[in-house]
């Protein structure tokens, strides 16, 4: 068996990121909705996202040059945003919700998505998503890039304080999600999507 050995000091930073992405999968998707400036709703996904803690999560927003992700600049200002677990059903819906927009411009208005009252939290979320978490702003860190003399992204820790959940995916009498019935998908690399067809391994203790 051949093995490569790739020093990231030798290749450029396309090619890092696509080695680290296409390797590190399947990815969670955070769809998020956050209250903009004017008080309309953004709503985008992000891959760079994770759990760290039974009540804390993590998300990266990657900058486009030294402009921060609108989503971001929100959570920044709110404290607070809606993480929603993205099933087969919302894909398309998801992929709309890409689309570049104006600052303050709503991405939910290119979906046929209804908003819906959060419990805990001013910002909404969607009423189509099956799990939603309500999250308030814990800590944000900057982020360098490789090279360490520039500024490539904003973590953000949040906590959930609270969660909108549809029945048909909770056990309530176990506390377990029924990921079979929730279906979530998840990022590849590339543009690639993955759903969860089977679960053909459980942990043996």
């Amino acid at each position: 068996m051949t093995k490569l050995k790739i020093d990231f000091d030798t290749i450029d930073e396309k090619s890092r990121m696509k080695l680290v992405k296409g390797s590190i999968i399947p990815r969670p998707i955070a769809w998020i909705t956050s209250l903009n400036e004017n008080g309309s709703v953004n709503l985008a996904p992000f891959s760079y996202f994770n759990v760290v803690s039974p009540t804390l999560v993590v998300v990266s927003f990657q900058r486009n040059g030294d402009k921060q992700k609108d989503t971001f600049v929100n959570i920044f200002r709110e404290k607070e945003a809606v993480i929603h677990i993205v099933d087969e059903s919302l894909i398309d819906a998801m992929d709309k919700s890409s689309t570049p927009l104006e600052r303050n411009k709503s991405e939910v208005e290119l979906t046929n998505l209804t908003l819906s009252s959060s419990m805990k939290i001013k910002t909404p979320g969607i009423e189509e998503a099956l799990i939603r978490f309500e999250v308030v702003l814990e800590e944000s860190i900057t982020l360098k890039n490789y090279q360490k003399d520039d500024e490539e992204a904003d973590l953000v820790i949040l906590r959930v304080i609270g969660s909108i959940v549809d029945e048909k995916v909770y056990d309530s009498k176990q506390g377990y999600v029924l990921s079979d019935v929730l279906r979530p998908i998840a990022r590849l690399g590339g543009t690639d999507y993955a759903s969860i067809k089977t679960i053909p391994f459980k942990r043996q203790f």
